[in-house]
Formats: C-alpha cells, sequence, structure tokens
C-alpha cells in the first residue's frame, strides 16, 4: 500500500497524527479550512497538562496516566528538537473542592502509592506555599505537570518531520469520497484537494457532516477562556485547578477558566462567561477576583468536540450502514470497518494530555502494530463502541456513561 495518508484538520489531534505517521515514513497531506494550524479549539494562549486520578483507577484514570507520561516525553523531545514549543513545567496543583473531595484525593495517594514525582498530597500550608498565594483546602501536587501553548505545539509537530507533512491551508472539504482503494476530498467547487489510501478525521464536531461518520455521537462544547494582566514573577507560578483553573503569567496574561457549554454555538465574548470565571477564580484562589473588573477583560472562544462518554475516539470507522436491518454487532470485532477510513477526535476539554497518545494509538492502529496500550483502553476509545447494543441503549436512553469521577471542565 502506498504509505500516503490525508488528515483533515490541523488541531491537536490532526497535527499528533500526522507527525506520528511521518515518523514512520508516511507522507501527509494536511487539509485545513483556517490559515494556519491550531486555528479552532487549539488555539487557546495555554492549556493544562495534567491526568486524572481516581479511587478505582478507572479508564479515564489510567487513559489520562498513560497519555500524560507519554505527553511528557513527546514534548521533551520536541523541545530538544529545538522545535518551536512553548510550555512550561511548572507542577499542577490540584486544590480538594471540599473535605469529602479531600478525603477521596488522600485515599488514592495512600492506597495507590505513586511515585512522588507523579503525585502527592500536599496539605492546606503547603499547598498555599506552591500556589504563592492563601488556599481553602490542599490537593494533588503533580509535580511534572505544567501548561502548554496548544498552538504551538501543533506547529512543533507539523515541523518535526519537514517535507513529510505538507498543508493545505484554507481548502475547506465539501466531500470525500472512497473508489478503487482510494479516498479523495473534494472542494465546494468540485475540486480534488488530495487523495490517498488511508483519510484521517481530525475535524472536530465538522466530521459529522460525512455520511461515513455521521453516526458518531459527537458534541459541541463552546469554552470561553478569562485573560487577566498579570506581570512576571506574581503568583501563581504553578497551575492550580478547583473546579477550573488558572496559569501563571505568560506574556503578560494569565488564563482563567473555563466554560463548559455544550451545543452552545456563541462565538463572542459573554461578560456572563468572564463573571463565571472570575467566581470559580475566587473558588480557586480566595481574595484574587477581588480587583478585576469582568468587564475589562479580554479572552478567547474555542468549541470543543466531545464524546458522551467522555473518552476520545481513535481509530477505525465502523461501517454503520452495514448494520441497517441488521441489529447490532455483539462486540467490536464483528463490526465491518470503512476501508481505509479513520478518526481522531472527542477530545473534550483534556486535547493537550490526549492528542500525543492519541497520534500515536493511531499510526499503530493504520499501520496494524501492537499498540503500547492495554486492549480494554484500545477498545475503550474504539469509534465503533458506540454501534454496540449497550452504548446504543445509553445514547437513546440519555443515561448517566460513568460514575465517580469529576466534572468535565475545560482544563485544556
Amino acid at each position: 500500500m502506498d504509505r500516503h495518508a490525508i488528515v483533515i484538520g490541523a488541531g491537536l489531534a490532526g497535527s499528533s497524527a500526522a507527525e506520528r505517521l511521518a515518523a514512520r515514513g508516511w507522507r501527509i497531506s494536511l487539509v485545513e479550512r483556517a490559515a494556519t494550524s491550531g486555528a479552532g479549539a487549539s488555539g487557546n494562549l495555554a492549556g493544562v497538562l495534567r491526568p486524572l486520578p481516581s479511587v478505582d483507577d478507572n479508564r479515564l484514570a489510567r487513559l489520562t496516566r498513560a497519555a500524560f507520561e507519554y505527553a511528557l516525553t513527546h514534548l521533551q523531545a520536541l523541545t530538544t528538537a529545538g522545535l518551536p514549543l512553548r510550555w512550561g513545567q511548572t507542577g499542577v496543583l490540584h486544590l480538594a473542592r471540599d473535605e469529602r473531595h479531600a478525603a477521596t484525593q488522600q485515599r488514592v495517594v495512600t492506597e495507590q502509592e505513586p511515585a512522588s514525582a507523579y503525585l502527592r498530597w500536599v496539605a492546606r500550608e503547603a499547598a498555599s506555599e506552591l500556589a504563592g498565594w492563601p488556599v481553602a483546602d490542599g490537593g494533588w501536587w503533580f509535580a511534572g505537570g505544567g501548561w502548554v501553548d496548544p498552538a504551538s505545539l501543533c506547529r512543533a509537530n507539523l515541523a518535526r518531520h519537514g517535507a513529510a507533512v505538507v498543508p493545505h491551508y484554507r481548502r475547506a472539504v465539501e466531500r470525500i469520497e472512497h473508489a478503487a482503494g482510494c479516498w479523495r476530498c473534494f472542494a465546494g467547487s468540485g475540486e480534488t484537494i488530495a487523495a490517498a489510501p488511508i483519510l484521517v478525521l481530525a475535524n472536530a464536531g465538522d466530521a459529522r457532516r460525512f455520511a461515513a461518520t455521521s453516526h458518531l455521537p459527537l458534541r459541541t462544547a463552546r469554552g470561553q477562556v478569562s485573560h487577566l494582566p498579570a506581570t512576571a514573577g506574581s503568583a501563581p507560578a504553578v497551575v492550580v485547578c478547583r473546579l477550573g483553573y488558572v496559569t501563571p503569567a505568560i506574556d503578560g496574561l494569565r488564563c482563567a477558566g473555563a466554560t463548559f457549554a455544550v451545543d452552545d454555538d456563541e462565538a463572542g465574548l459573554r461578560a456572563a462567561d468572564h463573571a463565571e470565571n472570575l467566581a470559580r477564580l475566587e473558588f480557586i484562589l480566595p481574595g484574587y477576583s477581588r480587583h478585576i473588573d469582568a468587564a475589562g477583560l479580554g479572552g478567547r472562544v474555542g468549541f470543543r468536540p466531545l464524546s458522551p462518554d467522555r473518552l476520545p475516539m481513535i481509530g477505525a470507522v465502523a461501517d454503520a450502514a452495514a448494520l441497517d436491518g441488521q441489529g447490532a454487532a455483539a462486540t467490536l470485532a464483528d463490526l465491518r470497518r470503512v476501508p481505509g477510513l479513520f478518526v481522531v477526535n472527542g477530545f473534550g476539554a483534556r486535547g493537550i494530555v490526549w492528542s500525543a497518545l492519541a497520534g500515536e494509538l493511531l499510526a499503530c492502529l493504520i499501520e496494524r502494530s501492537p499498540p503500547a496500550l492495554a486492549a480494554d483502553l484500545v477498545a475503550a476509545v474504539d469509534p465503533g463502541r458506540f454501534l454496540l447494543p449497550r452504548q446504543r441503549q445509553r445514547l437513546r436512553t440519555g443515561g448517566p456513561q460513568r460514575r465517580g469521577s469529576a466534572p468535565e471542565r475545560g482544563d485544556d
């Protein structure tokens, strides 16, 4: 097979997929409707890099741990290569929401005994010292975590393998078509933008426009980040989270947020959302927002794709049309797949932590090589999972997909 793939979308998902395939010798035609990479949800000034532990070490916890560790290795490799990546390994302080949550956090550390360089519990006094500000409770301290400029990560990914990735910017894909073992992407004019045996859809919620992926239960969440004026060296010098997040000063600004509104397509900044972010900031660092005027703040709005079970979608696209009139497949192995069509999507608010591992897993699946991830986790992110009977029932009833995990918030 010709080792040539089309990747639609140049955000964190698409750039990571392109980089991992190019590392294996593939040629990539990268198609992006914007004028540059990282122009959508990946265009925020900064996002948070940290895992999300749980008492039962559930799939979300295991995936974010694996992704966090892989991301650190990837970011350090890009930095060593001198690529245009901006990030700060400042550490991330994840404060407890209340006494019950504090007890849960302590239980995770006591029972799982993680390496202290990865995770440790700090009491309120130590947490206040780390934050450089009095806080209400203790929390988890991820010494290896930090902030990442996601657009710079996209640029670094795409620059790493030189001419192996050929971008097609300002090109909107109107239609895709598969014939004679080849995928073609067409512009609205009918012109062919690119053709290759493999097509990867990394174009967020827009992926549902195409017939082959219209069954994917992708939704979009609007996230507004507030930009606060900040002087270098001012507190906090680390990322602090507590049902939201606040970053250190970056280029004279500090990011605070973020809102998370599903199926909200308002593109402009809203004063009410700035006020919500300041209220969240006050919950994180009591007294910090007292003299900040919401009316004068800048910020950014991004629209993030998410799945109903809060796990990403990574892998071969199942042929939903083949199930029509035949009922649901019993297992993932029973699903017929659309030839040569793959998706990497549904990152929600965790694009920074998911993306590097997602690109690696996708490349392994395309090449049919063993992924460095447990089989049950590979299955957990398989986009075909939503066609299995249990998931289809949950989607019909709108029932909960997971118990005991933290609320979704704009971390990345």
